[in-house]
């Protein structure tokens, strides 16, 4: 049995030859930006609001709908029923638990503890990718994974461990954690969907994995009873959570994944942290330490010492 809603495999597998793979790698640093800026947009939002399962459903049911015209491009597809289960699925995981645990950790411990955490996404998608039998360990991987957590470590751990900033909480933490073991196993398992399929219809049906799991929970923060109560400040903010940290930034990253390993594509995540305290620099007037740099150019390492060594093994090959 199957689902309409497919397209060919056009053999855009990790594995396939390419001549260059610099616009998927582009496309993931662009799509690493857009969700780095998308933090600092929901921060200004939550400011105003407690309702970040609202924010979330808000968020990823546009995102959904401006990726359906993309969807409804293609006349004929068809997509087993098992990988649309498996598609909403990792949306469960990806736009749905991911998003609750974010925000719920976010109560309890600093920003910044969280971006740390947030940059084990690499390490993380590798193993359970390899575990998986999706992905296989290497050590170029293991340092560049390492190399774009200290990167990360180095931008916001002053403000991360400070005493003075509080928040010491084991709950809060692994709240976050679990939230980064989501992203990761989505990262792992939903590559050969990207693969196999169009990436505007798996990601559209992801979302909407989310949205179902979102549902609930914002309902009972009043969705449809007192509203979200946002200012047109917040409206405008959440637009452009939706378009550009919701529909762009998750069509170039599974772009990414479609052309490249789990774990290749993954290593871009931890700039999103990074990006996120630029944009608050800039916008936020929240300050930058010395290390900002040392971390930028440890986090841009990382994903250049894997294309260094997977030209090295072409080369070899």
């Amino acid at each position: 049995m199957s689902v309409d809603i497919r397209q060919p495999d056009t053999g855009g597998g990790a594995g396939a030859s390419r001549s260059s793979d610099l616009l998927p790698q582009f496309a993931l640093l662009v799509a690493a930006v857009l969700l780095g800026s998308s933090f600092v947009a929901a921060r200004a939002i939550m400011d105003h609001s407690d309702s970040p399962a609202t924010l979330g459903f808000l968020r990823y049911i546009l995102a959904a709908v401006c990726l359906l015209p993309l969807v409804l491009r293609r006349a004929h597809w068809q997509m087993r029923r098992t990988d649309v289960g498996l598609a909403l699925g990792l949306g469960v995981l990806q736009f749905g638990l991911f998003h609750l645990f974010v925000n719920t950790a976010l109560q309890e411990i600093p920003a910044a503890r969280g971006a740390v955490i947030f940059a084990l996404v690499p390490i993380l998608t590798m193993l359970i990718a390899a575990a998986g039998g999706r992905d296989s360990l290497s050590w170029i991987m293991t340092v560049a994974a390492a190399l774009s957590f200290a990167g990360v470590s180095l931008v916001v751990g002053e403000k991360a461990f400070s005493p003075s900033v509080g928040g010491d909480s084991l709950w809060g933490e692994g709240l976050f954690f679990l939230a980064v073991c989501c992203g990761a196993t989505y990262n792992a398992f939903s590559a050969r969907l990207y693969q196999r399929y169009s990436v505007a219809a798996v990601s559209m049906l992801a979302m909407l994995g989310g949205v179902i799991t979102l549902l609930p929970f914002a309902v009972a923060e009043g969705l449809f009873t007192t509203g979200p109560g946002y200012t047109t400040k917040d409206w405008w903010l959440g637009v452009y959570l939706a378009v550009f940290g919701g529909t762009a930034s998750m069509l170039l990253f599974n772009w990414g994944l479609q052309q490249m390993s789990p774990t290749r594509a993954a290593i871009w995540v931890p700039m999103s942290p990074i990006a996120a305290t630029a944009f608050g620099a800039l916008l936020l007037d929240e300050i930058i330490t010395p290390l900002f740099m040392v971390g930028l150019v440890c986090a841009v390492a990382g994903p250049l010492l894997v294309s260094w060594g997977r030209g090295r093994r072409q080369r070899n090959g």
